[in-house]
């Protein structure tokens, strides 16, 4: 009976099935981002920008704009110079650009989408976004490979499926989602495969030819993630393998040499510091930028969803899916009894339950290395459940078929079973009912609309000049780089640091003037700059951003209607409290609706609010109300009784939104020159008005 929990010897007939079962969910993995690509198509007009597709991702840019340059000929490393202005400037920054000059420190990513646009008439866009469904097929395929390394081929093939389909993991690989996810988890299973693999076989050549392949694609791994840390667990449940499962020390020591050779030598001296790097950020939260020895700032990882821990119900639900619970729990109670009769083979998966227990307890964005043995733990339960009752029925002489073929059949069915079950309870199933033209449930939408592309596009077709600086927020910095080409102060790869708070502290600032100042400290300064200054106590500090002067070049500030839902996180790091490290004043622009009920009187939810002294009929009490239409302010009341809150009403045409913010939020720069046009023009010269999108201003 022990024998269930162990093995998976279902002969040539079960190798078939496996290997069919595995290009099924690969097909359906594909299908599942065909399907989300067509409906892109059929809303070109949301979704497409002069006939290229948009992309769903804040980062997808980054890796665009490399591949451009790569497309043109050119040096990527230009595109450095073009993300952290003035870090790379000849005069202001100290940084050599030429650092990433060698072809292996740009990512494969890049690379690949640059090769694959000349099929596509050099269209970048449209190339990255061809090769998601592709990336999904090898994902999905290649988490199953590694299960039937392990000898569980029927599991492997829901780890697969259920991985692919689970809502972190979808959405993750949706359309538009160009990064490196595309092929992370798979190249990290296909390793642990083969080096497990590796130890499985018999014969001393066929073990270092699999630790080589083995090597060889954590070399590429490290050349299209970019972080070779991965070498260091992999390595160490290599020595763990080899240990427990008695492999001779003359073959382990040569395995272990081959595969950090083929791994790459400079992978193998990163791996070191790039571990480091990596506790530092994501297990001690530490930035050597968030902290001098005199100011305390803000860090940017303290805004991100994806780093913070959930309940249980919120993770299941984030991770798998709405109602998941059950794939949790049966999960995991699958995956510690494999553990209990498997342990040999189950060292391989140490990894995995590695960043299993970081996803718990640093944040969801480690899941998606361990969803896959959720699901291999539901299904390695079903199928031994099934496997345990035909050995009893078998033990009666009640069926007289073959044992082997009638356990290949139950474990198809019950394999063919889970697909199903997968399918019908993921986002991606239709939810027209129409399988082949469907409609999936989740369709994401592009992160930046066609008029913010447009924005950006047109920067360099209007006689920008191509040495102008864009200061903005950190969102839109890739997007902004590959679109316009001209060069920006932070990005996704750089909002720890402590530029972001400047720039934030500048958009929240009451007084312009401040804000004047603080842009023009920002990039007349690079960073080494910045913190030798915060380092001398907050005085200095302050005191050097006042005496900043006007850069000689052009400087814009671009502002758009997407900073209503990042006021929370503008506020929260532009208002902290620098000099004690705290938060302070954080706010947000909080929709509600009102109706008019007659000439000085509202009705806002269940409140009646008096326009003409600010008092609410629940008890409280405005500060202040403002009225702005088409981004031009028409009307203001300040009131006598100050309340805690005061009410924005925007006019956009024929429409009206109406938002309670902070008297602060009222009064700070963003809203000035964004919602009222109340700009100093000495300072912030409005130069390009398209409410309710964007405006843009030059720093004079």
């Amino acid at each position: 009976m022990l024998e269930i929990f162990k093995n998976r010897n279902f002969g040539l007939m079960g190798v078939v099935s496996v290997l069919i079962l595995t290009l099924i969910i690969g097909l359906l993995a594909f299908k599942t981002r065909s399907d989300q690509w067509n409906i892109w198509k059929l809303n070109k007009d949301i979704t497409f920008y002069n006939n290229s597709p948009l992309l769903s991702t804040a980062d997808g840019p980054y890796f665009l704009s490399q591949a451009k340059y790569l497309n043109e000929k050119k040096s990527v490393s230009l595109h450095l110079e073009k993300r952290f202005f003035p870090e790379y400037d000849e005069v202001i920054g100290k940084n050599n650009s030429n650092d990433e000059d060698s072809i292996f420190n740009i990512s494969l990513l890049p690379i690949t989408i640059n090769y694959f646009s000349s099929f596509f008439n050099n269209d970048l866009l449209l190339a990255a976004n061809k090769l998601i469904p592709i990336s999904a097929l090898i994902t999905a395929m290649s988490i199953t490979l590694f299960f039937i390394i392990l000898g569980f081929g029927y599991e492997g093939v829901i780890a697969g499926l259920g991985a692919s389909l689970s809502q972190s993991i979808y959405v993750r690989t949706s359309v538009g989602r160009v990064d490196t996810d595309l092929l992370n988890i798979g190249l990290f299973y296909i390793i642990l495969g083969l080096v497990l693999a590796s130890i499985k076989v018999e014969g001393s050549k066929k073990k270092l030819a699999l630790i080589c392949i083995a090597g060889f694609f954590n070399f590429l791994f490290t050349w299209w993630y970019q972080h070779p840390g991965f070498l260091i667990p992999f390595i160490f449940t290599l020595i763990l393998l080899q240990f427990f499962n008695r492999q001779k020390l003359k073959i382990s020591i040569i395995q272990i040499i081959l595969f950090l050779l083929f791994s790459g030598p400079f992978s193998v001296v990163n791996s070191f510091s790039n571990l480091v790097i990596f506790v530092n950020e994501f297990l001690l939260f530490a930035s050597k930028e968030s902290i001098t020895s005199n100011l305390f700032f803000p860090d940017t990882f303290n805004t991100i969803t994806e780093l913070q821990t959930l309940n249980f119900k919120e993770y299941s639900n984030v991770v798998i899916g709405n109602g998941s619970e059950w794939v949790i729990l049966f999960g995991l109670l699958g995956v510690l009894l494999f553990w209990a009769f498997n342990f040999n083979k189950a060292i391989s998966m140490l990894p995995i339950m590695l960043f299993l227990l970081m996803s718990f307890f640093v944040g969801k964005r480690f899941a998606m290395y361990a969803i896959p043995i959720y699901w291999f733990g539901v299904a390695y339960l079903l199928i031994c459940s099934v496997m345990l009752i035909n050995k009893i029925i078998q033990s009666q002489d009640l069926v007289k078929i073959s044992e082997n073929f009638i356990k290949n059949f139950l474990a198809s069915i019950s394999t063919v079973f889970l697909i199903f079950l997968v399918v019908i309870s993921s986002i991606s199933f239709c939810e027209n009912d129409n399988y082949f033209n469907c409609k999936p449930k989740y369709i994401p939408k592009p992160s930046f609309s066609i008029n913010t592309t447009q924005a950006f596009d047109l920067l360099s077709k209007e006689g920008y000049d191509t040495s102008s600086i864009i200061v903005t927020w950190w969102d839109y910095g890739y997007w902004l780089n590959f679109f316009s080409g001209l060069s920006s102060v932070h990005d996704g790869g750089s909002q720890r640091s402590p530029k972001t708070y400047l720039v934030a502290n500048s958009l929240t600032s009451a007084s312009q003037e401040n804000s004047y100042d603080i842009i023009n400290y920002v990039v007349s300064n690079n960073i080494e700059k910045v913190l030798e200054d915060s380092d001398q106590g907050y005085k200095y500090f302050v005191n050097e951003i006042s005496k900043s002067e006007p850069l000689n070049r052009p400087v814009y500030l671009y502002l758009s209607r997407n900073m209503i839902r990042w006021w929370s996180t503008i506020t929260y790091i532009g208002n902290w409290d620098i000099t004690n490290g705290i938060e302070k004043n954080k706010s947000l622009f909080e929709r509600i609706d009102c109706n008019p009920k007659s000439k000085s009187e509202m009705i806002c939810g269940d409140a009646i609010l008096n326009v003409n002294s600010g008092s609410i009929s629940n008890g409280n009490q405005l500060n202040s109300l403002i009225i702005s239409q088409n981004g031009k302010m028409i009307r203001r009341f300040d009131y006598d009784n100050s309340g805690p809150v005061s009410l924005l009403i925007e006019i956009i045409d024929e429409n009206r939104f109406f938002y309670v913010v902070s008297p602060d939020t009222l009064e700070s720069t963003f809203v000035k020159l964004y919602f009222l046009n109340n700009n100093n023009n000495n300072l912030f010269q409005l130069i390009k008005d398209d409410y309710p999108t964007y405006k843009i201003f030059k720093i004079n």
